[in-house]
Order: structure tokens, then C-alpha cells, then sequence
């Protein structure tokens, strides 16, 4: 019996079969869903988040969107997931966003195990549909570039797995309320409501708790968006073999541990690194033995960048931390969830900490590593830094910045070689060039918390 869809069409794919509807979904490759169905308009396309996934499933695949806790195509024990990859600098596709997968049910998930868990009904096995995201256009005109049936690689479930438990864990101690994207690696735990208001009961603590979804990190969809596209690049795995199952910091630490106490020169003179700007980053690619040119597999999933960090004796940081210059045109136009410093906050850092010697001024010596990305708690105090500045540009007063006495987290400062080093801005003259800057003050804050956690 040939079966059909909910507007009585004859489905053109065999629901019970994951080839056929693989099949049916590379039939997309290179077009876009105007050419592919009769769909003419989407509701509110460009406001209404998860369009394009609802517009296939109700136009392409000919099935009602639902919120079942069963796969999409539950007769093959398929998920359907549509997610988006945009161009970034140098033409390099990445994800534009995380995967979410399902909703966490806080009372249930406690009673679950990682193995047989709601999440990994869903995540088993997926149709991942890419399409190619682009300002300013319709949903309906989004072209696919890749179908394929996806499950999570062997290698990457010992990680997912600490991620799943990590979040769980916070669950089952009562304290759903403090969960943070900062707490994993691959899998995460997004926020997902519709207003910041809203809130869930935990089964643990009479404290509700923000709505969250898991979700897959951008940056390990960036992975493996490119590697099913071939477009991989080659990288090195740190946990490799029988340390698949380790913790990666843990690993990292051991690599570094035979050199604490050493300063940069004596690193790199024994790794016969010359002086030049980017020598601390060139000393921790040889103390983690991965070529200079090289990338780092777990890295690039997690979306780690190593930062340098010199410690006064005290354990203040000697300097802020700043990021790239920003363009006042596009930061006067852009909201802050779709910003470059947003995206860097995101960012997971591995912090490579150099302590002030004892009795030495000025001579800092390899001391400790630890991995940081900023809380969900913070995002809201840099998106107020993000949202003054650009009331400042939106105004005409570009050259008016955000003073860290203003804001906990964050502050805005001059960042080029001199006052004359300027970029244009929308509303008046030139202004010198200026980047958002975490403050030192919370960054020690910072460093305190995380030891204290590690304790």
C-alpha cells in the first residue's frame, strides 16, 4: 500500500525506509525549496525561527511539523534536522548556528542513563539537510547543499557522553539553575524560551529554572558539516586510541605539566623558537606536539583557542583582555546576539597561565592551564557593555566608549597603533579604532572560580 502524506499526495519516498528518504532528500542538492515544491510563502519567514526546517517537512516531505518525542520519520528511526552554513571571511562555509535536537524535561531527564536517553533517541540517527544562509533572503530561495544521514562518530561519544552527564549531574544536585554553555564541550544545554520570563520546575529544588534544549555547539557542527562536504582539514587528536574516554583538559595539563616553572625563554630556547609576536602561541603547539601549521581535532570541535595570560604574584592579570577591532558601520546595524564579539564569547579559551616569579620582577614562569569560556550569568552584563556602544555610534558619538568602571565584565577602549590609526564611522568623522575588552578585575573573578570548582 502506497503510502501518503497529510494532503492525501502519494509520498514520493518510502517513510520506513532511511535509504529511500535519504533518496528522496538528495533529490534537493543544488535547488531550493521554491523549486522543489509548490510552496509560495513562508508566514513570517524572515521572523519565525525554524522556517525552512517547517516549510520541508510540510512542502518536500508532505508530513504535519509536530513536537513528538518520537523521531520525524519514526518508522526508520530517523530524526530530521535542517541547519545553516553561511560564508565567512576567505569564503569558508561554517555553521551558522548550534543543532538543537530536543528539549531537556528536567524531572525526567534524572531517571535516564546517556545510552538510552531521550537525546539519544533523537541524536541516533539524523537527515541532516544544510542549506546555504544569506542576508537579506527568502527562506523559500535558501539553497541546499548537502543531505546525508548522519549518527554521532565513535569518537566523539565518549565526549558527548561528559557533556550529557556534566549537565545532568547539575540537574540531579538541584541546581538546573546554574547550568551554563560554558559547562561543556561538543553538547550544550541552550537556552530555549520564548521570553527571558519564562521558567521550569526541577525535580531537586523548588528554584525553576530557564527552559533548555540540548543542543550540538556550532563549532563541532562546523566540523562535521565540513568533513561530510570533504572540505576537512587535516588535524591532530590529542586524545587518540584508549584515551578517547579521557578528559581533554586532563590531557592537556599532562602535556604541559614537565614544563611549569619555566619562563618563555627558557621554552623557547629549548624548542629553538626565534622572538616574534606570536611566540607563546608557537611554544604551546610544540608542548601539545602538534605542528605549528597544524589544527588540533578536539579544538576545532570545541571551538578552543589558547590564550596567553601573565599573572602578577597576587594573581591579577597584568593586562585586559581584548578582542579584533570592530567596524562602527556594522556594529552600529548589528544586534548583539548576531555580532563578532558575541561569537567571541562563545569562544572557549584555553588559558596558558605565566605567574610572576616570587622574587623576580617582570619574570614570568609557566605556572598552569585551564579552559574558560565567559557563563550564560555574564552574557547579560556584555550585551548591556555591546548595546551602550552602540547607542554611542547610533547617536553620532562614536568617540564616546564604555569605561570599565561602567560594567563588571566588559569595557570599550582605543585599540590601533596611535590616534591616528581611525576607521569610518556612520554619523560623523574618523574615530580612532576601538575593540570591547574583558576587564582584568573579572577575569582574576574568573580564574578564582574556576580553581575553586577544579579544587
Amino acid at each position: 500500500m502506497e503510502e501518503r502524506g497529510v494532503d492525501g499526495r502519494i509520498l514520493g519516498y518510502d517513510p520506513s525506509d532511511p535509504q529511500s528518504i535519504l533518496e528522496y532528500a538528495e533529490r534537493l542538492e543544488g535547488h531550493t525549496l521554491r523549486q522543489m515544491t509548490d510552496a509560495e510563502k513562508i508566514a513570517d519567514s524572515r521572523k519565525r525561527k525554524g522556517s525552512f526546517g517547517n516549510a520541508m517537512e510540510e512542502y518536500y516531505f508532505d508530513y504535519a511539523p509536530n513536537s513528538s518525542s518520537e523521531p520525524d520519520f519514526a518508522q526508520a528511526g530517523v530524526e530530521l534536522k535542517t541547519t545553516p552554513m553561511k560564508h565567512v571571511r576567505k569564503n569558508d562555509l561554517v555553521a551558522k548556528e548550534r543543532l538543537v535536537i530536543s528539549m531537556i524535561d528536567y524531572m525526567d531527564v534524572v531517571n535516564e542513563t546517556f545510552e538510552t536517553s531521550h537525546f539519544m533517541e533523537k541524536a541516533r540517527d539524523i537527515l541532516l539537510v544544510t542549506y546555504l544562509w544569506e542576508k537579506d533572503t527568502d527562506p523559500l530561495d535558501y539553497e541546499v547543499i548537502m543531505a546525508d544521514l548522519w549518527t554521532i562518530p565513535e569518537e566523539d561519544l565518549p565526549q558527548i557522553k561528559r557533556d550529557w552527564e556534566t549537565v545532568v549531574d547539575k540537574v540531579r544536585a538541584g541546581h538546573a539553575e546554574d547550568i551554563s554553555s560554558s559547562d561543556t564541550m561538543y553538547l550544550e544545554a541552550c537556552t530555549k524560551a520564548a521570553t527571558s520570563a519564562n521558567r521550569r520546575e526541577q525535580p531537586f529544588s523548588s528554584v525553576p529554572a530557564k527552559p533548555r534544549a540540548w543542543a550540538f555547539k556550532s563549532s563541532y557542527m562546523t566540523a562535521i558539516e565540513q568533513n561530510l562536504l570533504g572540505k576537512k582539514n587535516d588535524a591532530d587528536a590529542l586524545l587518540a586510541g584508549g584515551r578517547r574516554s579521557a578528559d581533554l583538559i586532563e590531557i592537556v595539563r599532562e602535556r604541559f605539566a614537565s614544563y611549569f616553572g619555566q619562563t618563555e625563554e627558557e621554552l623557547a630556547r629549548r624548542f629553538g623558537i626565534s622572538r616574534s609576536k606570536n611566540r607563546c602561541a608557537r611554544i604551546t603547539k610544540r608542548i601539545l606536539g602538534v605542528d605549528e601549521d597544524s589544527k588540533i581535532e578536539e579544538f576545532e570541535k570545541a571551538n578552543i583557542k589558547p590564550k596567553t595570560m601573565r599573572v602578577r604574584r597576587r594573581g591579577m592579570p597584568k593586562e585586559d583582555m581584548s578582542f579584533p577591532a570592530f567596524d562602527y558601520f556594522e556594529l552600529a546595524e548589528t544586534e548583539f546576539k548576531d555580532s563578532d564579539f558575541y561569537d567571541y564569547l562563545q569562544q572557549k579559551y584555553l588559558f596558558v597561565i605565566y605567574r610572576e616569579d616570587e622574587k623576580e620582577d617582570d619574570v614570568y614562569r609557566l605556572s598552569d592551564v585551564m579552559l574558560w569560556q565567559m557563563p550564560d550569568k555574564d552574557l547579560d552584563e556584555a550585551e548591556r557593555c555591546y548595546d551602550q556602544m552602540q547607542k554611542n555610534v547610533r547617536e553620532g558619538h562614536a568617540e564616546i566608549s564604555v569605561r570599565s568602571t561602567e560594567n563588571r565584565c566588559c569595557h570599550v577602549r582605543p585599540h590601533g597603533r596611535d590616534r591616528n590609526d581611525t576607521r569610518p564611522q556612520p554619523y560623523g568623522k574618523p574615530v580612532v579604532k576601538k575593540c570591547f575588552w574583558l576587564s582584568k578585575r573579572y577575569l582574576h573573578d574568573e580564574l578564582v572560580r574556576i580553581l575553586h570548582s577544579e579544587a
